[in-house]
């Protein structure tokens, strides 16, 4: 494997897909802003020959035909990425083994890692591939899984959407939120959403919605005063909803050009490795979804 980027570097899968050009036109914009480094890193499975029907010698011939490929798939990505960010750092890397693999691989050592959604299908529940849900469970720095328009990738006016919950995911992703909206000059939109059954058991619910939604209020705003007097610059909307996080991020990521979330959230689904919120987000949302894990 080739010597990992520096970790303001924002890896990128290549694939040689529209959508994967798309997400490193919109991975360098991001890089130009937080002046940082895109490596398009492109992995082309090698032939085993003990598992196919391949001699070990037409193997090792059949290599150097799928790394020039792979390298042809960099090479059309870093053109399409440089005519737009001409002064953008941009490293090419061809490697062979499993996507997912090598992405974790270089996540270590990466300021994000972007991977393209494989369907505009949001009712297909494959949408994403092996690859890119791999990746956003298993990555060691924030995970973008990119889903956007392929004539306007890159980031506009729009704030940018996180879930507020509390948790050391969601502390990540506070944080990702506002250094992106940092750089690209917007608005952070933070909301908490809170429906826990627990809490609502032993109390009278209708005189006592007023009551709790103002210790909800108070504690978002909490949650987000560090991170306010660390980025005067960003203006912040909050929003506090009586509802499932997953639905009302949904709702407001219609309005916003990017959502960040944690990986996992306050829920009690502790067998899915990325909740329910994210697992929904991914699969459903139709702007790129930031997944943040918490230390």
């Amino acid at each position: 494997m080739s010597t990992p980027a520096d970790r303001r570097s924002i890896i990128v899968g290549i694939d040689g897909s529209p959508t994967a050009v798309g997400a490193a036109r919109w991975a360098g914009a991001i890089a130009s802003r937080q002046h940082a480094a895109v490596v398009l890193l492109s992995v082309f499975p090698a032939p085993d020959y003990q598992l196919t029907s391949y001699s070990r010698a037409e193997a090792d011939l059949l290599l150097p035909e799928l790394r020039a490929v792979a390298k042809q798939k960099v090479e059309q990505a870093c053109a399409a990425v440089r005519a737009e960010q001409p002064e953008l750092e941009i490293r090419q890397v061809v490697e062979d083994g499993k996507p997912a693999r090598e992405l974790i691989a270089h996540s270590g050592d990466a300021r994000m890692v972007v991977v393209a959604a494989k369907s505009r299908d949001r009712l297909s529940t494959l949408l994403l591939g092996s690859t890119a849900l791999t990746v956003a469970k298993k990555a060691a720095c924030p995970v973008t899984v990119w889903r956007g328009r392929l004539d306007q990738p890159r980031p506009d006016t729009r704030p940018v959407l996180v879930g507020v919950d509390g948790s050391p995911g969601g502390s990540a992703a506070v944080g990702e939120a506002f250094e992106l909206a940092s750089a690209l000059g917007v608005e952070v939109t933070a909301l908490h959403a809170w429906n826990d059954p627990d809490l609502l058991q032993w109390t009278p619910v209708p005189d006592t919605w007023s009551a709790l939604a103002q210790q909800e209020e108070q504690l978002l705003s909490e949650r987000l005063a560090g991170w306010c007097e660390k980025y005067p610059d960003v203006t912040v909307t909050k929003v506090v909803e009586k509802a499932t996080p997953a639905r009302a991020l949904l709702e407001h990521a219609e309005k916003a050009q990017l959502v960040v979330t944690g990986s996992r959230g306050q829920n009690r689904l502790t067998g899915l490795l990325l909740g329910s919120t994210s697992q929904n987000l991914l699969h459903h949302a139709a702007s790129p979804v930031v997944i943040c894990r918490g230390q």
